[in-house]
C-alpha cells in the first residue's frame, strides 16, 4: 500500500499530475492579469516577454495584444494548448514553449528575454532555488524578473495564526488540500532566495491587504490598497521585480565566520 500511495506523490509524478490538473482555471482576476502587464508595459514596447507558468495564456494574451513578442512557456502540455487556443481565437501571435525550469533550458532560450514572468509559480516548485537560477539564465543583463507569491507574512496570515492557533488541518483529505503549494515565503525568506540565485529585488509593488471582516464590503478596497502601499511587507501576496546580480559570496561568508566565530557581530 505505501508503495501504491508513493507512486501516487505529486513529487514523484510532477508534470503529470499538473498536466492533470489543467483543467482548473488559473488567472481568473483580470484586473490582477492587467496590473501585471503594465510592468512589462511601463519598461518599453515591443520587449521579448517570457510567462513561466502560464497557464491558459491569459497574461501571455494581454502581454502580446500590447505589442510585446511573448513565450508562453509551462510545464503542462494541455495548459500550452489551451494558451494556443486561445491566441489563435483572439487572433493573437504567441509562441510556446514546454518548460520544467527546475531543469536546465534550451540554449535557444539563454539570454533571450527583457521581462520574465514568473507569477504565482515559485510556491508550486520543488527546488524553487535550482528555478531561480534557470530563470536568471534566460533573462537578459538589462532584463527584469518579476515573481508573485502568496506572502506568509502578510497581516492576514498573522491573524488566523494567532485567531486558530492550536488548529491542525488534515491535507490528506482533498476537501482541504486547496492548492498545490510545496513551498510557502515572506519577504526575507523571498529576498534571501533571490541572492543565492544571483538576483536582487529593485521594487516591491503594493498589491492588497485583506482585514477581517471588512474585507467583503466594496467601500474597505481603496482602504486596503492603500494599507499595502504603506505596508507592503505585509501585503496578501507579495509582487517583486528583480534585476541580475553576482550570488552570494560564499567565500567571503565562509571568511567572515572563521574570524568572527559564531557569525554574529557584537551589538
Amino acid at each position: 500500500m505505501a508503495g501504491r500511495n508513493l507512486d501516487k506523490s505529486l513529487l514523484s509524478n510532477y508534470a503529470e499530475y499538473y498536466d492533470a490538473a489543467s483543467f482548473l482555471p488559473q488567472q481568473r482576476d483580470v484586473e490582477e492579469v492587467r496590473r501585471f502587464a503594465a510592468i512589462a508595459t511601463a519598461q518599453g514596447s515591443s520587449l521579448d516577454v517570457l510567462d513561466v507558468g502560464c497557464a491558459e495564456g491569459e497574461l501571455s494574451l494581454l502581454l502580446a495584444q500590447q505589442g510585446h513578442r511573448v513565450t508562453a512557456a509551462d510545464i503542462s502540455p494541455s495548459f500550452l494548448a489551451q494558451a494556443r487556443r486561445r491566441a489563435d481565437s483572439k487572433g493573437v501571435v504567441i509562441s510556446t514553449s514546454l518548460l520544467d525550469v527546475e531543469k536546465a533550458p534550451k540554449s535557444t532560450l539563454l539570454n533571450s528575454f527583457d521581462v520574465i514572468f514568473f507569477m504565482d509559480v515559485i510556491e508550486h516548485l520543488r527546488s524553487p532555488a535550482l528555478g531561480l537560477v534557470t530563470l536568471r539564465s534566460m533573462l537578459r543583463d538589462s532584463g527584469i524578473l518579476v515573481i508573485h507569491t502568496p506572502n506568509l507574512g502578510s497581516a492576514a496570515q498573522v491573524y488566523r495564526s494567532s485567531k486558530f492557533r492550536k488548529r491542525r488541518e488534515n491535507y490528506f483529505d482533498p476537501r482541504n488540500l486547496g492548492d498545490l503549494h510545496l513551498q510557502g515565503y515572506d519577504y526575507q525568506t523571498l529576498e534571501k532566495a533571490l541572492n543565492f540565485a544571483g538576483l536582487k529585488t529593485v521594487d516591491i509593488v503594493p498589491t492588497i491587504i485583506s482585514l477581517p471582516v471588512l474585507y467583503r464590503f466594496a467601500w474597505a478596497k481603496q482602504l486596503e490598497q492603500w494599507l499595502a502601499r504603506v505596508f507592503p511587507l505585509v501585503s496578501d501576496t507579495l509582487l517583486v521585480t528583480c534585476r541580475k546580480t553576482a550570488p552570494l559570496d560564499m567565500d567571503a561568508q565562509i571568511d567572515f565566520w572563521k574570524k568572527n566565530g559564531s557569525g554574529v557581530l557584537p551589538r
